[in-house]
């Protein structure tokens, strides 16, 4: 929909703002972006339609109208008001904008979904059966070579399904058994590889990939990715989830590549066979969070391995 001119402008005055960083200490991805914008306006347009003339005439009853009105999710409505925030900043006193105002609602969030080690060694032997039981030569091998390339390095090496779609043949560094990632933001990490993902992904340059790659257009564009569509095209966040679905709904379960995500961070901190884990810091370097307060999230799933530290190290914990 389009909004009157001083709609618009500031609009698109933010839109700027933000590809500058606005004020986050990281630059926001352009998906994250565009939604920040694409929620103003929304509010945007359902204040015009009130009559509302413009940014600098709203008031934190209108916000608070506009928000009950549109119906958003607790979660969604907080990432709204964030990109509030930022667009009315310059129109109001510091810390006095209307979105500034609204109190963000409680988000209670459900439980991260379980995965246990053996469920997640199960997945990974599955991917591995698949490539034993194709043809050899065929594209069907190739595409299974590259599945099992696929879950472990979304397993072994706990990447975002994005962060595996834009990597890319430089980021891997197998004399070191490292890969680097560029995640949310644009951050840089480096990643360790574990052996099988070390073996999959070996297994998929030399003999899968090349079988999947092309001359045609989609091909070019994706010539330095690793992970490739059976057309030779770069592999998009929704070819992923469909392949990580399939071969958990092929076992009895449901999810997608964060499911691995979370199972990769989960079992860093249970440590194999439950003893052992890593620091919570070593988890967050891995992970590549921001706050470690979002890696103490992962921490919700691992409450029987704290009960068992606790008894075995507490003085009165037998």
């Amino acid at each position: 929909m389009d909004l009157p001119e001083a709609w618009e402008s500031s609009l698109g005055e933010l839109d700027q703002r933000l590809a500058r960083q606005g004020d986050r200490a990281r630059a926001l991805a352009p998906a994250s972006r565009a939604g920040y914008v694409r929620d103003c306006r929304r509010v945007a347009a359902w204040l015009w339609q009130r009559g509302v003339p413009g940014p600098d005439r709203i008031t934190p009853s209108m916000m608070e109208a506009a928000l009950r009105d549109i119906g958003w999710a607790p979660a969604t409505q907080r990432r709204a008001l964030t990109a509030l925030r930022e667009w009315l900043a310059p129109y109001f006193p510091r810390g006095r904008s209307p979105a500034a105002l609204v109190d963000a609602p409680r988000v209670d969030r459900a439980p991260i979904p379980r995965l246990s080690q053996d469920d997640a060694a199960a997945l990974a032997d599955a991917a591995g059966a698949r490539v034993d039981q194709a043809e050899a030569g065929t594209r069907a091998h190739a595409l299974a070579m590259r599945d099992r390339a696929l879950v472990e390095v979304l397993y072994g090496s706990g990447l975002r399904r994005q962060e595996a779609c834009d990597l890319v043949l430089p980021a891997l560094d197998f004399e070191h058994e490292v890969l680097s990632v560029v995640g949310k933001g644009g951050h840089s990490r480096t990643v360790p590889m574990t052996e099988p993902c070390v073996d999959a992904l070996r297994q998929w340059m030399d003999h899968g990939r090349p079988m999947l790659a092309s001359d045609g257009p989609r091909g070019r564009a994706a010539r330095d990715r690793v992970f490739l569509t059976r057309s030779g095209g770069a592999m998009d966040g929704a070819a992923v989830y469909r392949v990580v679905r399939r071969l958990l709904g092929d076992l009895g379960r449901s999810g997608g590549p964060h499911l691995l995500r979370h199972a990769a961070a989960t079992h860093l901190l249970e440590g194999p066979g439950g003893t052992g884990g890593a620091h919570l810091r070593v988890v967050q370097e891995f992970l590549g969070h921001a706050s470690l307060a979002t890696t103490e999230r992962y921490t919700g799933v691992t409450t029987r391995a704290m009960q068992d530290t606790l008894r075995r190290a507490h003085p009165r914990g037998a």
